[in-house]
């Protein structure tokens, strides 16, 4: 961009040629300021430390962005010059196919149903242990307290009168 004032991308597709994005320096020379901007989202044009050269940065690039690319440059006269197009070609990548068939849909299911089963079987019997624990230390807690009762009963006292 040397002595150049305006700088603009274009792409050119099926014919037809668009204008992408476009800046010109400000009156120092020392920085670039956008003036038209198609898709500010995707698109952005940025300058060297000098500003003497430009690129192009677009992303989240698809195949609808394939064509020829073309730099253009301009001072004061309403002439542009442009550089060698850049051609783009981006293929369209394939959908994703859904690999999952009805083979590893049986197979998660049976392992749900198996680990959900285990965990039922072990709560079950922890619960009928548990069970089982407390009536025999219920039982044996009964025997004891009766017979320490019979045993701490003090004998009645017989009183004859006569």
């Amino acid at each position: 961009m040397r002595n150049r004032d305006e700088v603009s991308w274009y792409l050119l597709r099926s014919e037809e040629l668009v204008l992408l994005i476009s800046a010109e320096k400000d009156k120092t020379g020392r920085r670039l300021l956008t003036t038209y901007n198609q898709n500010q989202t995707r698109m952005k044009m940025t300058a060297d430390s000098w500003v003497t050269g430009v690129s192009l940065t677009i992303s989240g690039v698809t195949a609808s962005d394939s064509g020829l690319y073309f730099n253009g440059i301009k001072s004061d006269t309403p002439e542009m010059h442009f550089d060698k197009p850049i051609r783009l070609e981006i293929e369209e990548l394939p959908k994703k196919v859904d690999t999952t068939d009805e083979v590893t849909v049986t197979e998660r299911v049976l392992m749900f149903v198996c680990v959900g089963l285990a965990v039922f079987v072990f709560l079950l019997t922890t619960v009928i242990t548990g069970g089982i624990f407390y009536h025999r230390g219920h039982q044996k807690g009964w025997k004891a307290a009766k017979q320490e009762a019979l045993m701490n009963q003090k004998p009645a006292k017989m009183s004859l009168c006569l």
